[in-house]
């Protein structure tokens, strides 16, 4: 498995950079991410998030049900096993593992989706937002930082054209200003209000970071 992980890992740096995106074509697949679906917008702080399976997060939304969770799980697990090279598998299942708040688990489910398509902005995304939670919950500050570093870089690899860029955008905006690093988060707020500049999250990221419009 990890040898045809490897190749695809290789494969796909030399392929054109084609967006991954959409759920996969597999049965079990679906149901899950109906399972998943039918839920409560789950929450991820004061960050931006949203994937196929959980859509847009929501700041104190709750985690998806123990049984929903526990059942999309393995039929995520099972359709994994059919599809190895399916970077949309892993993911899923880092994306159900992150709204559970289980992000040492999330982080390695999205590191192997990466390894498979490089370029998926969903992945890249996820594991932003899962070292910067993951941040929260470390007592020592010099951890703290090196994770909310990580995660602005994973946040600084969604590709321009993917659909997730704007919410990449918003939460490399946040950390940069948590990590003190102020001149270049007020840059880039700058550059999310001239192209996201309308709705709520506009007027938060005002609230958030002193800009010059």
């Amino acid at each position: 498995m990890m040898i045809g992980l490897g190749v695809a890992a290789a494969i796909s740096l030399l392929r054109p950079r084609d967006l991954v995106t959409g759920i996969p074509d597999d049965g079990d697949a679906r149901a899950a991410f109906a399972l998943i679906s039918a839920q409560p917008s789950p929450g991820t702080g004061a960050l931006r998030f949203r994937s196929e399976l959980t859509g847009e997060t929501e700041p104190h939304g709750p985690q998806p049900a123990p049984a929903a969770a526990v059942a999309a799980r393995g039929l995520l697990a099972r359709a994994q096993g059919r599809h190895l090279l399916d970077p949309r598998l892993p993911a899923a299942l880092a994306h159900l593992d992150l709204v559970r708040h289980r992000f040492e688990h999330a982080e390695h489910s999205y590191y192997r989706a990466l390894m498979i398509a490089p370029h998926y902005g969903e992945a890249r995304l996820g594991l932003g937002v899962a070292l910067a939670l993951h941040a929260e919950r470390e007592s020592e500050h010099l951890e703290q930082r090196s994770l909310r570093l990580q995660a602005i870089a994973q946040f600084a690899a969604v590709p321009a054209k993917d659909p997730l860029r704007e919410h990449a955008l918003y939460d490399r905006v946040v950390l940069l200003a948590e990590v003190g690093r102020s001149a270049e988060a007020a840059r880039r707020a700058r550059e999310y209000l001239r192209d996201y500049g309308g709705g709520a999250w506009a007027e938060s990221l005002r609230a958030r970071v002193a800009t010059e419009e």
